[in-house]
């Protein structure tokens, strides 16, 4: 039985189509007799409105794109649901897609589909969320479509703004509170998987200089996987290099410390404390109770959509986001951008928010 269709809705209401179009459209005056009319003749046939065709052939291009870095990461959720709720208020569609596939064989390479996916369906922005793969093969798509970077370093030249947690603050937070616990051996267990996973190991390495560890601080390498981080930690114990605490690149690596580590006999946090980044729920299950860094997702979220609401041509025209509001805010995103941007960006046409983080401390350390 095939779908009912616009020319349907129009013999039912005995309207003309385009009178159907104007009233999903929101085109136009059509009288409210007219209106309930076509309304009530869609709900009879079970109508619904091809949203994206809609928006394609009005020129409207109302629908802003996410695109998240992978689907396994309970962070990103939290700071799609943030963006998505922050754009709704605005009143732009949004689809969400996955930027990662598995390669086969244990990794991920970018979606090309999913890419070739945002070039026909032509955004009105996009927001890339977390490390993308090969993310400078999107320049084509950055440089036409408003672009912002939530929870994510890499950028092309042509991204509006990055929006991120302040790694070094919160780096520091986590040293400073093993220093302050008496712990004198800590090891760092991440640096591999991307620039994030780059910047948080300086961070801590910063910050355990700072504190005077010297050498009883150190990096064991390891990805944002679980598997990474039962590798490291083997590694720890058959060389009997165990710290007295770890510290994780992100929670779901902490997640799986703290598994190697039951694994091989060592109680957490008696034998050995973890800490965490990135304050997801995994965190605050009672059975984890894992020690992390909030980056406060919602938000990295929320500033992330309304810098992308501020740039030129995105805000919706008669939404609660266009006109003068998105001039305000554009001019108060220019200021928390110029604020926190970084040295590094200063020769690109990028503002940078970093977002101060929180460290909440559970039963892991």
């Amino acid at each position: 039985m095939r779908s009912p269709t616009i020319r349907d809705v129009a013999r039912v209401a005995g309207v003309s189509k385009s009178l159907v179009s104007l009233v999903f459209t929101g085109g136009g005056t059509v009288s409210e007799e007219r209106r309930l009319r076509v309304l009530h003749a869609a709900e009879q046939l079970g109508y619904r409105p091809n949203l994206v065709a809609q928006s394609l052939s009005a020129g409207r291009r109302d629908i802003v794109a996410i695109l998240v870095s992978n689907l396994h990461n309970p962070l990103f959720a939290e700071i799609v649901g943030a963006a998505k709720a922050r754009l709704a208020a605005a009143g732009r569609r949004t689809v969400i897609l996955s930027a990662q596939v598995d390669d086969g064989a244990g990794g991920a390479v970018l979606d090309r589909d999913n890419i070739d996916v945002l070039r026909d369906l032509r955004p009105s922005g996009l927001i890339a969320v977390g490390t993308i793969p090969e993310f400078a093969e999107l320049s084509e798509l950055t440089a036409a479509i408003p672009t912002v970077v939530a929870s994510a370093i890499d950028a092309t030249q042509d991204v509006v703004a990055a929006v991120r947690t302040d790694d070094a603050a919160g780096l520091d937070l986590v040293v400073a509170h093993l220093a302050a616990q008496g712990v004198e051996r800590v090891a760092f267990v991440g640096g591999d998987g991307g620039t994030v996973a780059a910047a948080r190991e300086r961070a801590f390495v910063a910050a355990a200089e700072r504190r005077g560890f010297g050498a009883h601080a150190w990096v064991e390498r390891a990805d944002f996987s679980e598997a990474g981080a039962r590798s490291a930690v083997a590694r720890l114990v058959a060389e009997d290099r165990l710290p007295q605490a770890v510290v994780a690149v992100n929670d779901v690596t902490a997640v799986g410390v703290i598994t190697a580590l039951e694994a091989e006999g060592v109680a957490v946090p008696s034998g050995c404390r973890v800490v965490g980044y990135d304050g997801t729920t995994l965190a605050a299950i009672p059975r984890i109770s894992l020690t992390t860094v909030d980056p406060d997702n919602r938000r990295i979220g929320r500033e992330a959509a309304e810098a992308l609401l501020a740039a030129p041509g995105v805000a919706a025209p008669g939404s609660p986001g266009a006109g003068g509001a998105g001039a305000d805010r554009a001019s108060a995103f220019a200021g928390r951008a110029g604020a926190g941007a970084g040295a590094d960006h200063a020769d690109r046409s990028i503002g940078e928010v970093l977002i101060p983080p929180t460290l909440v401390v559970r039963a892991s350390a």
